[in-house]
């Protein structure tokens, strides 16, 4: 019985330490992002529906941030499709197409550009 409450505590403990670095973290990442596009960045704000499609135009260093209940955006560009987790960097001139493909949730987009 003592074995499964020190082995508890453990998961527990490694838990909270996993929380505390993934906080930390995420505010750094987030920041670099910001600045990866400059300081006079042009910032959009899109609010993307269940199952909506919106094509966008870039030139030059993009950032993708995505917030919202369900953090996940598919990005299509080049004929290629990727799935996005709240921040993606992005150097690309071109058109993209942004995805939201929750069918109940919907998206807040910001899209920052140089």
């Amino acid at each position: 019985m003592s074995i499964d409450v020190f082995i508890i505590t453990i998961y527990f403990l490694g838990f909270i330490l996993l929380i505390n670095i993934w906080f930390r973290y995420y505010r750094k990442i987030i920041k670099v992002g910001i600045e990866y596009v400059g300081n006079d960045a042009k910032q959009e704000n899109i609010i993307l529906k269940p199952n909506e499609k919106l094509k966008i135009k870039l030139h030059g260093k993009a950032t993708i941030i995505v917030s919202g209940v369900n953090p996940w955006l598919t990005i299509k560009y080049n004929g290629i499709k990727q799935k996005i987790y709240k921040i993606r960097l992005l150097n690309y001139i071109g058109e993209i197409e942004l995805i939201n493909e929750s069918k109940i949730f919907t998206l807040s987009v910001t899209i920052l550009t140089e």
